[in-house]
């Protein structure tokens, strides 16, 4: 089994080679100033690029969501690239520092991507929280893609930290990439450390108490995602804001229209992904402003027109989701509780020290305005939550989903200053003084240290030591624990003919509604409290509720058609589920057409088109 998820792994990489490949060019010329030539980027902006090409044409009725339309999608990037490549005059230099950092990595990448993907195959399931470009299953892809966003955000996280570290000695430099790749990514906060000084070890710790330690909130970070498989909004956006930050990075080095409008179709692609990050870095402009405004008051106007720039591109990329978009946030409150000053000190203390350091020992050198923004932008972030929350529908934890989104973003700003600082630490040729050096190296090293114990006893926790190797499906959890609706939802992705299902309605994170998720046939509703969220109101999810037990009980036939047509449904489902939910009526339910699977206390009936 593990040679052939081996080779699964390994045939996606290839094929992440090849999308690394097709943008190189454009990559190279548009990230020349950095060390690497962008080269971790490249896989990401092919992907976004071809992407987002194939989603606005699908908005404008064109549907290319095939095989052939992305290998001829593809192919069209790859001409343009080539051929904007040979005929833009002499290509940038590649010198030794940068193949050297091209080889570490791709180290990384392959570390993260063959380390995330086989350490979930000990606990495959696509069961709790919730790929075409790899020629995968979807069940097997979701393990794969969290491997693929593990492994490109450490190698870009490397990126970004050897740039900040502004080494002139390339071992310091890479010594903080690599230290940045694993802080930001894999790393936790410091209630690890705080726990171990108070308890006098790691007796009882509990890996979760790190994201949940300050009552009524949630304060994540991505190593804590990739522990427990976090496919959400806020993991999938790492690559994305990364990728931001780089191009931010060089529009404080040269304000241009094109790093302008790279940066507006990034806000675009957040919009659509992850709101929160458009608010986040967002901030962070304003803070490269003001420092820029404060520098030269005749920066002002410039940056109003690059504002305006990246304004237009956000509206452009993110048109065709924006006119169909509601917020489910009724607006901004201010804060009632606030968080105990020690709790914040056990969480942040750490990051905050690593902060007040790599931003006094940058002064004003060269990299000090992007090192400065970082600081400022994660201290407001942390600060942020206790002052005002977005309203949401949790009235017992109101603030919980703002300090969540805000303070991710904070993990991930410290976890690259921690690989800046350790490159200024290490280079020896930054005048430093002996005793302020070491006595720098020390408090880093504990905190860095300390922080890794947090994913050292995480992921054999959640994992349950590694003892049992299950492969990368996950759905095969199924087939043990319901074999009937496993053999529907196989049915169903087989034979769907464009209509919808109607399935019980159950509560969030339970084997409810797994027949419509896993089919990808739509239901009329989904989870209860998630539909609840999305919809913005409850008033909306009763009705359907409503409606769905109606289907399942009432002897007024008409009335159901009359529902069935409303949803356009085409299969209802009958599982133990349904009977134990509602008082299902199965003649009338019969005689809407025909049982085309049926087997234990499960039947799926296609209904009749009339």
């Amino acid at each position: 089994m593990i040679t052939y998820d081996l080779l699964i792994i390994l045939k996606v990489y290839l094929v992440s080679l090849v999308l690394q490949l097709i943008c190189w060019p454009t990559t190279m010329r548009l990230f020349e100033k950095l060390n690497d030539k962008g080269w971790p980027m490249s896989r990401l902006i092919t992907t976004l690029g071809a992407s987002l090409f194939v989603w606005q044409l699908a908005n404008l009725g064109v549907s290319i969501n095939t095989n052939t339309g992305f290998v001829v999608t593809l192919s069209g990037i790859l001409v343009a690239n080539y051929w904007w490549l040979l005929t833009r005059g002499e290509a940038p230099r590649i010198t030794k520092e940068t193949i050297k950092m091209i080889v570490m990595e791709e180290y990384l990448f392959l570390v993260g991507l063959f380390g995330i993907t086989l350490i979930r195959a000990f606990l495959p399931n696509i069961d709790s929280l919730e790929k075409r470009f790899f020629m995968v299953d979807s069940a097997v892809g979701y393990n794969l893609v969290l491997g693929f966003i593990a492994g490109l955000s450490m190698s870009m996280a490397f990126s970004i930290s050897y740039y900040l570290t502004g080494a002139k000695k390339g071992i310091a430099a890479m010594l903080g990439g690599l230290t940045g790749a694993m802080a930001t990514i894999l790393a936790g906060n410091t209630h690890v450390i705080w726990y171990f000084i108070t308890n006098k070890g790691l007796s009882g710790y509990w890996y979760a108490d790190a994201t949940r330690f300050i009552e009524g909130t949630i304060h994540e970070f991505p190593g804590y995602s990739f522990v427990v498989a976090d496919l959400h909004g806020h993991v999938l956006g790492i690559p994305m804001v990364l990728l931001f930050l780089a191009v931010c990075i060089l529009w404080t080095k040269q304000r241009t229209v094109g790093y302008e409008a790279i940066l507006g179709i990034l806000f675009g692609i957040m919009m659509m992904t992850n709101t929160w990050d458009v608010a986040v870095y967002g901030l962070l402009l304003v803070v490269v402003g003001i420092q820029l405004v404060i520098k030269d008051t005749k920066n002002f106007l410039g940056l109003i027109k690059s504002a305006g720039i990246m304004g237009l591109f956000m509206g452009l990329t993110a048109l065709p989701w924006l006119l169909s978009f509601e917020s489910i946030s009724s607006g901004i409150r201010v804060v009632s509780e606030r968080s105990p000053m020690w709790q914040l000190a056990a969480l942040w203390t750490g990051g905050l020290l690593i902060t007040v350091m790599v931003t006094w020992i940058e002064g004003r050198k060269e990299r000090s305005l992007m090192i400065r923004t970082l600081a400022i932008t994660l201290i407001l972030l942390i600060i942020i939550p206790e002052l005002v929350y977005a309203k949401d529908i949790y009235p017992d934890h109101p603030r919980a989903n703002t300090m969540f989104k805000l303070t991710f973003q904070a993990s991930i700003m410290i976890g690259l200053l921690s690989g800046a600082l350790w490159g200024k630490l290490l280079d020896g040729e930054r005048k430093m003084k002996a005793p302020v050096r070491w006595v720098g190296i020390i408090i880093a090293g504990v905190i860095f240290c300390g922080t890794l114990i947090f994913p050292a006893e995480a992921f054999p926790n959640f994992y349950n030591n590694f003892k049992t190797y299950q492969g990368l499906n996950g759905e095969q959890w199924m087939k043990n624990s319901m074999p009937e609706k496993y053999k529907v939802i196989k049915y169903l992705q087989k034979y769907a003919d464009g209509r919808n299902m109607v399935e019980a309605v159950g509560d969030s994170y339970t084997e409810f509604n797994a027949v419509s998720v896993f089919s990808g046939v739509p239901t009329i509703q989904g989870w209860r409290v998630h539909e609840w969220l999305w919809r913005g109101g409850y008033d909306e999810v009763a009705i359907r509720e409503g409606e769905v037990k109606d289907i399942y009980e009432t002897g007024d036939q008409a009335k159901r058609k009359l529902l069935i047509d409303k949803y356009n449904v085409g299969w209802i489902l009958v599982s133990k589920d349904e009977v134990a939910k509602y008082v299902v009526n199965n003649p009338a339910l019969k005689e809407m057409g025909d049982i085309v699977f049926e087997e234990g206390e499960t039947y799926l009936i296609r209904v009749r088109v009339e």
